[in-house]
């Protein structure tokens, strides 16, 4: 009996050793699947960051470019308010003298219609006009007006250079 009861106790050890062995394989491969289902979301996760770190790096160089722009546009824009500061003060300086020569043109204004509100002013100025009149068209006349001789002496060049070249044929 002896023999039987170890044999029996072997068998429910072997049984149990078995039954335990299948219980940890299950949970085994079930712990398997759980991991692999992890590794699968976190190589999709991982995916997913390197997609959105890919669309950040050129989101990050698409505006490195667009501030490269505007620093050099507000650059410009510097620039060019200083030239407008630049003429703005030249053009209040050419202000002033236009108003200083305004106000002197005004005071001879002023002298010629004191000059002119008299007859005998009037009648000084016409003839000082024809004789500046006469003047001017004295100057003018001077001149070849026009002529190929003048005072015996021709006005063009005295050398032509005529070339004669014969047309091609064709044969």
């Amino acid at each position: 009996m002896n023999k039987g009861i170890i044999k029996n106790i072997l068998i429910i050890l072997l049984l149990s050793i078995a039954v335990f062995s299948a219980v940890m394989y299950y949970r085994a491969q079930d712990s398997l699947a759980k991991a692999q289902d992890e590794i699968a979301v976190l190589t999709q996760e991982k995916q997913n960051l390197l997609q959105e770190l890919g669309k950040e790096k050129e989101l990050n160089g698409q505006l490195a470019s667009k501030n490269a722009g505007l620093k050099n546009y507000l650059k410009a824009c510097k620039n060019k308010i200083a030239r407008l500061f630049q003429d703005k003060s030249k053009l209040q300086g050419n202000l002033g003298d236009a108003g200083a020569r305004f106000s002197i043109l005004k005071a001879e204004n002023d002298q010629l219609k004191v000059k002119l509100s008299s007859i005998v002013e009037l009648r000084k100025a016409i003839r000082e006009l024809k004789a500046r009149k006469r003047r001017s068209r004295a100057l003018a006349s001077e001149g070849n007006l026009g002529f190929v001789v003048r005072n015996g002496r021709s006005t063009i060049s005295d050398k032509v250079k005529i070339e004669v070249v014969p047309a091609q044929t064709k044969e």
